[in-house]
């Protein structure tokens, strides 16, 4: 009986990356997911090492033993259009691991999602974060348009229409170039996107902050846009689909020269791959106009992947060695658009069990009773989308419920208006065990004298909690209240956080209960010794969602209503940082009862040590901050009644000197509390000037 064959196919993007095992029936036996896997991002070693590591966990999914080599593995990887370098990255592949497979065969992603959806030859057509395009004729031959990164081009991918979007606003402010509709839901949209004010704001993020896939996810709102009829977003779109068509023509012509108009009997398929064809209505009165514009005389069959393309790079491994790998062509691809040309350049094109969009029915107005028809038909399709599409108040929804608020009194102290003892500070919490266990941030509970810790669930009800366990290193704590029965938040993993994936962060500032903010993952690898953590190696998630004071120690959670990290601190606008919750598990597994640790010179604030990248930041936000602050901590908050407060320190002000010496991290902090008696003097700044203050700490 002979062996079961095996070939390994990859997938792998900018961002993220996919690996199948297949085998010689063409099943699919052993999966894995993994970061992205361009190596001109990366390098070369980087990259093999992660296709090594997704390899590995797709063989344990299989039940193949690591030491058996599959019979060959594709690599078909964004980037990869360099034979020399493709060879080069073949080769490390097998140094890392001799035993990956007999072949290991590199090509580009186009190539990837053309063997996936069309094999014995046609086109594909990526328009994702940007485009490329790649034509494979039945003989072999393959020809290339596009594809040349955002400085050259990327015509008609995602950041494409995004920059085309903000330059058009721009060019119509300044009177340079008129926009040939209005601009301003277009700008609205530019500005949520950014979370800018002016253009200025914008300017940041086309120089040091520029980020390509964040940049070019504001096209997801300008879809949005064309859908609900805004004329300058269906205008962007329709340029887009021009470009995208022009890849269409400028490969058929280009092998229609070298193999004669025979090629094409029959027509050709199209793969379609990216978020940017999910706006095929807004894209296809563009494309369609530029395809008769350029004469294209044969059909074409647009379709969509219905799988990974990595079953595409199996297949092209299998052919490598000489292996026809079995598969299901429909099982693969489905069409949705046929496009049919006579020789006179008419069009006809038929939508394949895809529902006509709002595009069709807006652009191109000529009368008043189209304009309404159109207003009827958008109206009809808004209608329900409230319910279908709002994700964040569904995970709301399931997570508020867990969601405290927690209140720190000075049992010394009281309010000489109201007469109740005095509010040291505030901050929020989740339930994590239905006997009353919360989890929140250690400096919301610990550091406060005197302290009184009271719990005020979503129901209303006041309840005393009793601090369980602490950890001030990695700024985590838990207490406990008598009630039994509790909502619970359920816990998920940061392992497989992916920067821009949404996520919601809830807390319960001044007793507002289910206050929420949203935003996107800005990095999950902020490491500990950036925000002045000692002797926790650690990383932290950052996101701009904001995290307020009080929602602090709140639970920072995902699309799927689990908590993937625990609000910690909000620097400035758009720079938030939550607590991985992998570490939370870890510290939870841990926990026991025991009285909270605490310092024995105590100053009562919260700060943040200031790296050469969070100075850049920072300057880049407040354009006010002195240009030679080159070292310092920030306070991020200062507790009433301690000795911080007592001595003039404010939340923003960055100290640079503590008597005389300079400040670089939060550990030069620690070593003049416990190093030096008596006061301190702080030098720091404020806004534009320069402070000496005199702090005393206490003992307790």
């Amino acid at each position: 009986m002979e062996p079961t064959r095996y070939f390994g196919g990859v997938e792998g993007g900018g961002t993220h990356s996919n690996l199948v095992i297949c085998d010689g029936l063409g099943r699919v036996v052993g999966r894995s997911r993994g970061p992205g896997t361009n190596h001109w991002s990366m390098g070369i070693d980087e990259c093999a090492q992660r296709v090594i590591t997704m390899l590995h966990a797709a063989k344990r999914d299989a039940g193949i033993p690591l030491d058996t080599p599959l019979d060959s593995l594709g690599l078909t990887l964004s980037g990869c259009e360099q034979e020399s370098s493709n060879a080069m990255l073949a080769a490390r592949v097998r140094e890392k691991d001799a035993a990956c497979a007999q072949a290991v065969y590199v090509a580009s992603d186009t190539a990837g999602s053309l063997f996936t959806g069309a094999p014995n030859g046609g086109m594909v057509l990526i328009a994702g974060t940007g485009s490329n395009s790649l034509l494979r004729t039945p003989d072999g031959h393959q020809y290339g348009c596009g594809g040349w990164g955002y400085l050259f081009g990327d015509e008609g991918g995602a950041y494409w229409i995004a920059f085309r979007a903000v330059k058009t606003v721009f060019d119509d402010m300044d009177g340079l170039r008129p926009a040939p509709h209005d601009t301003e839901l277009v700008w609205a949209a530019v500005r949520e996107h950014f979370r800018a004010e002016t253009r200025a704001d914008l300017l940041p993020y086309a120089s040091t902050l520029f980020d390509k896939s964040h940049f070019a996810g504001l096209t997801a709102k300008l879809s949005k846009l064309a859908e609900s009829g805004d004329a300058m977003s269906q205008h962007l779109f329709a340029d887009a689909g021009a470009a995208l068509a022009a890849h269409v023509a400028a490969l058929a012509e280009r092998a229609q020269r070298a193999h004669g108009a025979v090629l094409f009997r029959g027509g050709v398929r199209v793969v379609c791959v990216g978020s940017v064809w999910n706006s095929w209505h807004a894209l296809r009165p563009g494309a369609l106009n530029q395809l008769a514009a350029r004469r294209v005389k044969f059909d074409l069959e647009l379709v969509r992947l219905r799988v990974s393309s990595a079953m595409g790079a199996a297949w092209l491994a299998a052919k490598q060695v000489d292996y026809d790998l079995p598969r299901d062509d429909t099982a693969f691809c489905e069409v949705f658009y046929t496009y049919r040309s006579d020789i006179n350049g008419k069009i006809n094109g038929t939508h394949n069990g895809i529902e006509n969009g709002i595009t069709e029915n807006v652009i191109g107005y000529v009368s008043a009773k189209e304009r309404l028809n159109a207003a009827k038909l958008i109206s009809d399709k808004l209608a329900g989308r409230r319910d279908q599409f709002n994700f964040i108040a569904d995970v709301v929804a399931v997570s508020a419920p867990s969601v405290v608020y927690i209140e720190i009194k000075d049992s010394r102290r009281t309010d000489p208006y109201t007469g109740e003892s005095l509010t040291l500070s505030n901050g929020s919490g989740f339930i994590v065990k239905d006997d009353g266990l919360i989890l929140t941030n250690a400096h919301v509970v610990v550091n406060k004298p005197n302290a009184v810790v009271k719990v005020k669930l979503m129901d209303g009800s006041n309840h005393t909690g009793f601090v369980e366990d602490v950890d001030l290193k990695s700024d985590l704590a838990t207490l406990r209240i008598p009630m039994k029965n509790l909502p619970t938040m359920r816990l998920g993993s940061s392992a497989d956080l992916k920067p821009g994936e949404w996520v919601v962060a809830m807390g319960s500032p001044l007793a507002l209960s289910n206050t929420v903010t949203a935003g996107v993952v800005s990095s999950t690898q902020r490491a500990s010794e950036e925000l002045g953590l000692r002797g926790k190696d650690m990383v932290y998630i950052q996101t701009d969602a904001p995290i307020t004071f009080g929602n602090s120690g709140g639970p920072l959670v995902n699309l799927d209503g689990e908590a993937i990290g625990i609000n910690s601190m909000k620097v400035t606008s758009g720079i938030s940082f939550a607590i991985p919750i992998d570490y939370v598990k870890e510290f939870l597994a841990k926990s026991k009862t025991k009285a909270p640790p605490v310092s024995k010179r105590y100053l009562g604030i919260t700060m943040l040590s200031l790296t050469d990248n969070i100075l850049m930041e920072l300057r880049m936000r407040n354009p006010e901050m002195p240009k030679d602050i080159e070292h310092g901590i920030l306070v991020w908050k200062v507790i009433i009644g301690s000795p911080a407060y007592n001595g003039g320190l404010q939340p923003g002000d960055i100290v640079t000197h503590i008597n005389g010496t300079p400040v670089r991290t939060a550990a030069d902090i620690y070593a003049a509390l416990e190093s030096t008696p008596g006061p301190l003097t702080v030098d720091a700044v404020r806004g534009r000037a320069r402070v000496r203050l005199t702090v005393t700490p206490e003992m307790h």
